[in-house]
């Protein structure tokens, strides 16, 4: 199967529980809100906060990846540094729905670009998966024995996630390098790509993998990443911008930045907005697991995504 993005199965419901909770407000206020929830790595405990949801990563809903924004004086940015895992919990009281997402974070800007590794979904790797597959099923009809061949195989598709973890983790779990120079298993292709790629989805369509296989896959690039920092640069409110050129969090509280937050809040620092995207980043939550409850129907649904970047769904209890 030619695989580039596709929709979760879990994003059509994530979409309609923000439209059903944002309706019910009247768009008051007119975001949607949740925690997420980080690894202090100089404490050992979990740090959780509140952030305002900024959709889907190249405003892409397919691509299944959700942003945030964040200062990078804040703690969160430095704990993603050294721990990339994260929690957030997304609840919506009015339509009784709860998703809470686990996965891995990626920062967005000057200094760190997400390394994709898209290995698992190149036509040609799966093409030649799916061959030794087939050799493996025509040896075992003979009565063959090859599955150290096969398991060798499978090895090398999650390669590059096996050797990802050992990387960045010692004896005690705790990681050794840091996180974001790390290669992250997704299916994210250029949005460039994926254009061209929509725009002749009719022959995708009836060709076949064996005529696809010369198709080869590529990640954003550096001007596509800067462009999407502009782009939630430039969807941030005049307010919020402001913060940005604000004192660093946790600053003490002395007469100097006061002076300065007071300058700041009134116009006269003498500094325009975009001064304060020197300390702006996007945060990219790429997501593993999913678990969503419908707390009115009494019912809750497992997503996972495997190696190959594909989604199962189970029904739980709830």
């Amino acid at each position: 199967m030619l695989q580039f993005h596709y929709m979760a199965p879990w994003v059509p419901g994530f979409n309609s529980a923000i439209e059903a909770e944002l309706s019910a407000t009247n768009n008051s206020p007119p975001f949607t809100s949740f925690q997420l929830a980080t690894i202090d790595h100089k404490s050992g405990y979990p740090k959780n906060r509140t952030l305002i949801f900024r959709g889907f990563l190249f405003n892409d809903k397919t691509n299944n990846i959700l942003t945030c924004t964040t200062d990078k004086r804040m703690s969160k940015y430095d704990e993603f540094l050294h721990d990339d895992k994260f929690e957030a919990v997304f609840y919506f009281p009015r339509t009784k729905k709860q998703f809470r997402f686990r996965g891995k974070a990626r920062i967005i800007d000057h200094t760190y670009k997400p390394i994709i590794d898209i290995s698992a979904i190149q036509p040609k790797t799966i093409l030649e998966h799916n061959q030794k597959v087939s050799l493996k099923r025509d040896k075992e009809f003979n009565n063959s024995d090859v599955e150290d061949e096969v398991d060798d195989d499978e090895s090398i598709v999650n390669g590059n996630r096996q050797n990802n973890h050992n990387n960045t983790t010692n004896g005690n779990g705790n990681h050794s390098i840091n996180p974001q120079t790390t290669p992250i298993q997704s299916s994210l292709l250029s949005p460039s790509l994926l254009s061209q790629f929509n725009d002749s989805s009719h022959d995708l369509a009836y060709s076949t993998l064996n005529e696809l296989s010369h198709l080869q896959y590529i990640p954003p690039s550096e001007e596509e990443w800067n462009a999407e920092i502009d782009r939630q640069w430039e969807n941030l409110s005049k307010s919020l911008k402001k913060t940005f050129r604000k004192p660093a969090p946790l600053q003490p509280l002395n007469d100097d930045n006061i002076k300065l937050m007071d300058s700041i809040n009134r116009g006269v620092d003498g500094k325009k907005d975009d001064h304060g995207k020197k300390n702006f980043s996007v945060v990219a939550l790429f997501i593993d697991q999913v678990d969503m409850v419908e707390l009115e129907k009494d019912r809750r649904y497992i997503y996972v995504k495997d190696s190959h970047q594909l989604w199962s769904e189970e029904e739980v209890c709830p």
